[in-house]
């Protein structure tokens, strides 16, 4: 069963590169420049194999733990967009992240 969860936080953290992807791609001038952009298919390719991950989860795990627990995409999004993009992190950023680690704390206790 525990593989399930690491799978699942694997899955999250695909997600979250997917956006990130998808974000680089925005970056493109014209509907031309975005289409060409190879941004664009990473952040799809990556969304694909996140939806296939989570087919794939909530055969393992009930749907009422699975979706709550996608909320740790917006956990590494958080990270991602620092570390990466350099967005500043305040403090209702922290506290938002501290709700859902609450939330899925909660979710998971038998």
């Amino acid at each position: 069963m525990t593989i399930n969860y690491l799978i699942i936080v694997v899955m999250t953290l695909t997600a979250s590169f997917a956006g990130f992807f998808l974000k680089k791609s925005a970056g493109s001038v014209s509907v031309k420049n975005i289409i060409l952009n190879k941004y664009l298919y990473i952040g799809g390719i990556l969304y694909t194999i996140t939806a296939i991950i989570n087919i794939w989860i909530l055969q393992k795990l009930p749907y009422s733990v699975v979706v709550p627990l996608g909320s740790i995409t917006y956990i590494w999004t958080l990270i991602i967009s620092y570390l990466f993009l350099k967005e500043k992190i305040n403090t209702k950023k922290i506290i938002g992240i501290l709700f859902i680690i609450t939330g899925v704390v909660c979710i998971n206790i038998n």
